[in-house]
């Protein structure tokens, strides 16, 4: 209906006081639209809290696109959409898993990082681990980790890899089973590590971001995730070096590499 104003929702946003922030919101629950919006128009603290972003922007354009960018209307100097398109977004590649599934499917639930959200979905009996590109950029980095999640299959080094995630039709990340009754590894759970690591290694790949963090130790064994570093190799003193570096990050006491939960509009 003309002049109905649309149900509005802030999925996820990446703000940046000196640039441009960006936004993927949800319009009428079934369409995602993704926002840039230049600096200096809206304070950070209200485009960090997702109502108060909502109040404040310009009326949405009508019509079929799915970005569009607000600046400054030069006249009057309020927000103004000055351009909206219907752009081909880029998606994950390799869909080798057989199962795909619609974001809107999940309900999404704490917040790990800022693109790892613990979900629940009708298909599954239990709470699942959602990973997905929230805007372009992030795109390859969730490619080359389905790509790895396709080689570890069934070497018992990760978790389960349940299906592609989908977004109107584009793959924009996976889901895999939900690690419980775990905890981080610590100096003592070495040989545990060592054991995963070496089964990565041996099909070629080397982890590239072994931090402790990134071992759950669980019912006698250690499971690797955060496979978004990691790459192909042939070099075996490549992957040694992992290896022999282990055994140092385990006894990291830094933090780095522990769940980080970023300010979100969300």
């Amino acid at each position: 209906m003309p002049g109905t104003v649309p149900d509005i929702q802030v999925l996820q946003a990446s703000v940046d006081p000196e640039d441009q922030s960006e936004f993927r919101i949800l319009v009428d629950r079934k369409f995602v639209k993704y926002l840039t919006i230049d600096p200096g128009l809206y304070n950070v603290g209200d485009m960090c809290f997702g109502p108060s972003l909502i109040s404040m922007l310009p009326p949405l354009p009508p019509g079929d696109w799915n970005k569009g960018h607000i600046s400054h209307n030069t006249p009057h100097g309020r927000p103004h959409f000055a351009g909206v398109t219907k752009a081909q977004l880029p998606g994950v590649t390799n869909l080798w898993h057989p199962l795909q599934i619609a974001h809107l499917e999940l309900h999404m639930g704490q917040k790990l990082r800022s693109n790892v959200y613990e979900a629940t979905c009708p298909r599954f009996n239990s709470t699942i681990i959602a990973k997905f590109a929230r805007f372009a950029w992030e795109t390859p980095q969730l490619d080359a980790e389905t790509s790895a999640y396709q080689r570890i299959e069934n070497h018992q080094i990760g978790p389960k890899f349940l299906g592609h995630l989908s977004e109107e039709g584009r793959v924009i990340g996976f889901i895999i089973e939900r690690i419980t009754d775990c905890r981080h590894a610590t100096a003592e759970d070495l040989s545990l590590c060592q054991l995963t690591l070496s089964r990565l290694h041996k099909l070629g790949i080397k982890h590239g971001d072994i931090n402790k963090h990134n071992f759950l130790i669980h019912d006698g064994k250690a499971t690797l995730i955060d496979f978004d570093n990691s790459t192909r190799y042939n070099d075996a003193k490549t992957l040694d070096e992992e290896f022999r570096g282990l055994q140092e990050e385990l006894r990291d006491t830094s933090g780095r590499g522990g769940r980080i939960v970023e300010s979100d509009a969300a």
